[in-house]
């Protein structure tokens, strides 16, 4: 009886044992991400009252990197206009790391740091109108990460020689994870920012903006500095750090007149692999982007690549790379192609809410169908669609409310489910309306450089197309399930019916080898069909629904 008991044990714990890993399989990184995140620190949520009453208009951030501890020291300087009346300044900062100054426009100030928020005593309350800088002064060993780039932190790994290889991830928790920022998607630095890195100087520190110096120092380190020219979210902040060499390419840009050095920075080991990759498919991705959302967006700084011990991240102007140098199906490497089509979306324009999650990676991963649509046709574009819209899950929206934190807006669907929606999109308003909408999303002063919502990208589209489509939206975006489609057929007449009668899809229906686009009449079509003929729903695979 005893021995039968601990075999049941044993064999409960298995049990859970699969269940557990199960889990993890279905619904991969995200159930584990909001996890950790919830540990760590969220960015995004309802934004704190004192941090509304300010904008950031800049930072200036001085960082020392020592590998051989895996220490940060450092300093940033943050400038401010303010907004409303305020006594007390807050910004975020992780708890592993401690605070030793701040000052208030120069001057020494009182200062707590608990629960990953810093608050700063202003010796003079702070009135509308006013602009003002905040430096705070900290150091200690930021958290490390478990999974990047989905489980955030610093990455300290070696290159195959044994030099170090480091990086950081903050897309989740955001970049107070290991500099002090105001920890919320919906403030960037509108002035941009700059950048000091100090590293040994065996080794070459990389980040974001334009390399404006560097100077080897006397204790054997090497500072960089660097100028970001445009605003930046707080989570594409980073670091490179290895002994990398440059592979280097040039960018001519859509229409042939630039003249643009482009750089992959590998480590040593991987220079070969790294020359092949971007001779073919560097400057290509970034002519054939740029000619559907415009002209690559950050010619004032950069676009360079660097190699990470990680999979990748899209951090402006240095896309994080860890593919391995791996084509896939199609004959390009889908994780370069993702991370850069981010530099349109996500970076050149940015949700000022996570809620709007999708904008970044719903976009950036039909950028992909869009690069094989214009570099392979259109039959290969529909395979891409149909393999993507396969792996959609409907069991969340995707936009699920306001004041969203990351990991909550964290999805499958985001990815997956938003780029099949864009693909709808296009079947619904043609070629001309959508394509059009995409690239006046991107380069239309309201939009570029500055937060979006997903209302923006609405009100755009009814514009452009002339269309009230606000059904689309609603079913697609705003509701978790797909539309379902009911056919009858009966006496040569098919009817078609979707669930829901205020959803008006129209949808391509082939008989008699023709293709027809079938409109709807609060829900239902009826077509004739003589009986016998073969009819075909959807054969291309445009619209995301469920068959009955």
């Amino acid at each position: 009886m005893k021995r039968r008991g601990w075999l049941w044990v044993l064999g409960g714990c298995l049990a859970a044992i699969v269940v557990l890993g199960a889990v993890l399989v279905l619904f991969g990184p995200s159930l584990y991400r909001a996890f950790y995140l919830s540990k760590v620190g969220d960015s995004g949520g309802v934004l704190r009252p004192a941090q509304a009453a300010y904008d950031v208009r800049r930072y200036d951030l001085d960082i020392y990197i020592a590998p051989a501890t895996r220490t940060i020291t450092g300093h940033n300087l943050i400038t401010v206009a303010v907004n409303a009346p305020l006594d007390v300044f807050e910004v975020q900062l992780d708890d592993l790391l401690q605070i030793s100054a701040a000052s208030v426009d120069g001057v020494a100030a009182q200062f707590t740091h608990a629960d990953g928020l810093i608050s700063v005593r202003l010796p003079v309350a702070w009135q509308a109108g006013e602009r003002h800088a905040v430096r705070i002064t900290y150091g200690g060993q930021p958290v490390e990460a478990l999974n990047p780039p989905w489980i955030d932190g610093f990455v300290w790994e070696q290159t195959p020689s044994g030099a170090p290889w480091i990086g950081v991830t903050t897309e989740g928790s955001g970049g107070d994870l290991w500099w002090p920022c105001k920890d919320h998607p919906s403030d960037e630095p509108d002035e941009g920012m700059t950048i000091t890195v100090t590293v040994p100087d065996d080794l070459v520190a990389l980040s974001n903006g334009r390399k404006t110096g560097e100077q080897h120092n006397a204790d054997g380190t090497l500072t960089t500095h660097w100028t970001v020219h445009y605003p930046i979210n707080n989570y594409n902040v980073t670091l490179n750090i290895a002994p990398y060499v440059p592979v280097e390419a040039p960018y001519h840009g859509i229409d042939g007149t630039l003249n643009e050095t482009i750089i992959f920075w590998a480590i040593p080991e991987h220079a070969e692999p790294a020359k092949k990759l971007w001779a073919e498919q560097g400057a290509k991705i970034l002519t054939v982007l740029g000619k559907r959302f415009g002209e690559y967006p950050f010619l004032k700084d950069k676009y360079w690549v660097a190699e990470t011990p990680y999979l990748g991240m899209e951090h402006q102007t240095i896309i994080a790379y860890g593919n391995n140098f791996k084509n896939n199906a199609y004959g390009f490497d889908n994780l370069l192609l993702h991370e850069t089509a981010h530099e349109w979306w996500g970076n050149k324009i940015t949700a000022r809410d996570w809620a709007d999650f999708w904008i970044h990676e719903g976009f950036g991963s039909y950028a992909e169908a869009v690069y094989v649509n214009d570099t392979l046709g259109k039959e290969k574009y529909f395979e891409y669609m149909r393999r993507t819209c396969s792996h959609v899950g409907n069991r969340t929206p995707i936009v699920q409310g306001e004041n969203i934190t990351a990991s909550r807006a964290y999805i499958g669907d985001i990815y997956t489910k938003g780029s099949c929606v864009l693909h709808a999109l296009r079947w619904l308003v043609g070629d001309e309306a959508f394509f059009q909408a995409l690239y006046r999303f991107q380069t239309d002063p309201q939009y570029a450089y500055g937060l979006v919502d997903t209302q923006d990208f609405i009100d755009l589209v009814a514009q452009i197309s002339g269309q009230d489509i606000d059904w689309f939206w609603q079913r697609y975006i705003y509701q978790a399930a797909a539309p379902r489609l009911y056919m009858e057929r009966s006496n040569g007449v098919v009817t078609l019916r979707w669930d829901d009668p205020g959803f008006a899809m129209p949808l391509p229906v082939k008989f008699g080898g023709i293709l027809h686009r079938i409109n709807f009449d609060d829900g239902t079509a009826r077509i004739s069909v003589p009986a016998g003929a073969e009819l075909e729903i959807d054969p291309q695979g445009w619209v995301l629904m469920e068959r009955e």
